[in-house]
């Protein structure tokens, strides 16, 4: 076996997750880049020792210390660790969950992520969420768990092979629910445009229901003219008013729907591209690809060898790699 191979099997022995549950979590301390990827999780990574930078889809955050981020189901992002240092990682199965259609829309709204800065986020709007984060952590770790990075570090391998309480995991989930939906009713706070702003309240209640309604109907014959009827504007001014609100206009955001809910489908290896397309709401495999790799720069096909479930992840390490390579 090649050195790299026996080092990232190696790195996946350290990263240690509890048993029979939907959720992944660990405290990480390994300096080591991850290479493009996606999951039908949603992933929450919470810098506390070290920054990192993540590219999502075609989006690059820089997450500082104590950063916050929450990447969509289906996104396929790229992990660079500049230096050494913790994060403290939450992944959660959402695939069971989605048939809350507010969920759908949360998502669509966040894609591909949400970078909550503590610089900049309001103190009161940034302590609830790491007060979430750390409701969570403690139902998963126990109290206290060891986070910074020390001379003496404990051994993670604690939690490993164990189970949670019962129930813990009900609770975990709903206090992520609670996350997401406090995430979708602040996103304005969190988005770098001040698209909402430029809309009355009135508006925005309109907005949010047209929303929900393209969730809900994006794999049917949607246009421009049935929507903004449909929502009680005149064409012109609906199309202003949601650009405004949704900081795309209505065909890109409807495509990017039918994109978002493709990228899930291709976690089924049972389906193809064809019967993707269609039941995605495209008119034609052609029009799908186009739209896909438009939107993830990659093709169904290409995109879907990047399923961490299907094949598994590599890693590419720095320090640690770096010694183990040298000693073997």
């Amino acid at each position: 076996m090649r050195s790299d191979l026996v080092l990232a099997a190696s790195a996946k022995e350290l990263v240690q997750h509890k048993i029979n549950t939907n959720l992944r979590m660990f405290i990480n301390r390994l300096h080591a880049d991850f290479p493009p990827h996606w999951h039908t999780d949603i992933e929450i990574i919470w810098p506390k020792d070290a920054p990192y930078k993540v590219v999502c889809s075609s989006q690059t955050y820089n997450v500082d210390i104590d950063d916050i981020l929450l990447i969509c189901p289906a996104v396929l992002h790229e992990i660079f660790s500049p230096t050494p240092g913790s994060r403290v990682y939450i992944q959660a199965d959402f695939s069971g969950i989605n048939s809350l259609k507010e969920i759908e829309k949360a998502f669509n709204l966040m894609a591909p992520a949400i970078h909550i800065k503590k610089s900049t986020c309001p103190t009161e709007i940034y302590d609830q969420v790491c007060k979430y984060l750390e409701m969570i952590m403690e139902l998963y770790f126990g109290k206290d768990p060891s986070i910074y990075t020390t001379d003496n570090e404990e051994d993670d391998s604690v939690i490993a092979y164990t189970e949670l309480d019962p129930y813990d995991e009900l609770e975990i989930y709903s206090i992520l629910l609670k996350l997401i939906s406090f995430c979708a009713k602040n996103i304005n706070l969190f988005k770098e445009t001040d698209y909402v702003s430029n809309t009355t309240y009135k508006n925005a209640i309109s907005l949010s229901n047209v929303c929900t309604y393209i969730s809900e109907h994006f794999t049917e014959n949607l246009t421009l003219e049935s929507v903004s009827t449909y929502a009680g504007f005149s064409k012109y001014h609906f199309e202003r008013i949601f650009t405004d609100y949704t900081g795309t206009t209505f065909y890109q955001y409807l495509q990017q729907i039918r994109v978002n809910y493709a990228q899930t489908l291709l976690s089924n290896p049972e389906l193809s591209i064809t019967d993707i397309s269609f039941q995605s709401g495209f008119a034609s495999s052609t029009a799908f690809t186009r739209a896909f790799k438009k939107s993830t720069g990659y093709t169904p096909s290409q995109f879907r060898m990047f399923n961490e479930t299907q094949h598994p992840l590599p890693i590419n390490f720095y320090e640690q790699g770096k010694g183990y390579l040298e000693s073997h």
